[in-house]
């Protein structure tokens, strides 16, 4: 079977769906995945373009904002809000065109896109193609808005036809989020479990990674985007340096370390980590509360510390905290002391960590990702 597996061009946003890319690969399948740079030709699988040469999504960021002015980005409802256009319109109306021309070429039988990249789902539904989601977090009303958004927007795409309605995930919604996570919050329609498998490209381990542990170690990152929160990671690394810990630190593909100063003895940081191997290795993170990195701690069983930085990380936070495997602190919360003071309580044997291990032990009850491969056919 052909697949085409379509994200936008960001870390959160492809790397959760990699681990079913390449099990669909190794099943035997024909996989291609569309996206754009920094991500093609540099991965293990064939990719296309799904976005026109030049644009970024920073590009498309500043656009949204400026075609829909007054919209706030610093909250729970205006990050969602903003999405609305930024995924529902912005991003759309240059990968849908984009794939309009190469799906026809590649001959899919399956599109599977990252839910935030509708613009492959109208595609797809335009040309009559069955497509399914792939959710990196917990899924919401606001997606399916989303999805209304680009098929009001790009309605004359359809022609004479008439659009499939893509809110409702007709071709089905992989959800690699446990139930646990959800709460109380409805699960999504057509819900496809698969099991969250954290995924990062290869890199070296730093030395306080490997070999016995000598002490707790601590992961501080604010992920591959940090909006530029210096301030906020180099209070995270002092205040949880300053207990008796070795911390590594991922500042990010495009960090700049030297912006954090002189930093303990006991910290080590590097611009990227392989983030499985890492969470495999510590007992606590401390990060910015991306969807890929909460589902990739509770995969490993790792109670979290969330310091939410902007998207839908404060949203992202409230879910780690009430369902116990984790604590949030917002900027307001932030006061001095309170990172290591929840630092120190969460390396406790406390019941944030057991929750934890339960969560992973749920996770690891669900479909992996070779088994939904095997049923993709």
């Amino acid at each position: 079977m052909r697949i085409v597996f379509s994200s936008p061009p960001s870390y959160g946003h492809i790397y959760p769906f990699l681990p079913l890319a390449l099990a669909c690969a190794d099943a035997g399948h024909d996989v291609t995945v569309a996206t754009a740079e920094p991500f093609l030709g540099r991965l293990s699988l064939p990719t296309v373009r799904s976005m026109p040469a030049g644009t970024t999504l920073k590009q498309l960021r500043d656009l949204t904002l400026k075609n829909h002015p007054g919209l706030q980005t610093w909250t729970v409802e205006g990050v969602y809000q903003f999405g609305g256009w930024m995924f529902g319109e912005s991003l759309p109306r240059v990968v849908a065109p984009a794939l309009l021309e190469e799906l026809p070429r590649l001959k899919p039988d399956l599109v599977v896109y990252e839910c935030c990249d509708i613009g492959a789902a109208v595609a797809a539904d335009v040309l009559g193609v069955r497509a399914v989601a792939y959710g990196i977090g917990a899924l919401t009303e606001f997606f399916a808005s989303w999805h209304r958004n680009a098929v009001a927007d790009q309605r004359n795409l359809w022609q004479d036809g008439e659009p499939g309605d893509l809110a409702a995930y007709p071709g089905g919604y992989l959800d690699p989020v446990p139930d646990s996570l959800y709460g109380d919050l409805p699960l999504p329609p057509n819900r496809i479990a698969v099991r969250a498998t954290a995924w990062s490209e290869p890199a070296d381990l730093p030395g306080e990674l490997t070999g016995t542990p000598r002490r707790p170690r601590v992961y501080v990152t604010l992920g591959t985007m940090s909006y530029g929160a210096v301030d906020v990671l180099r209070a995270a690394i002092l205040e949880t340096a300053a207990r008796d810990v070795d911390v590594v630190v991922a500042a990010g593909p495009d960090g700049d370390p030297r912006l954090l100063g002189e930093l303990p003895r006991n910290v080590r940081v590097e611009r990227f980590l392989p983030q499985a191997e890492v969470l495999a290795r510590v007992d606590l993170i401390v990060h910015h509360g991306g969807a890929g990195t909460v589902l990739g701690a509770l995969e490993y069983g790792v109670p979290q510390l969330v310091l939410p930085q902007g998207a839908d990380q404060p949203f992202n936070g409230e879910l780690v905290a009430r369902a116990g495997a984790g604590r949030q602190l917002t900027a307001e919360e932030r006061t001095p002391g309170a990172i290591g003071a929840a630092v120190a309580a969460l390396l406790s044997d406390g019941p944030e960590r057991a929750t934890a291990r339960r969560i992973a032990g749920e996770m690891a009850e669900l479909p992996t990702p070779a088994q939904i491969a095997a049923g993709l056919g």
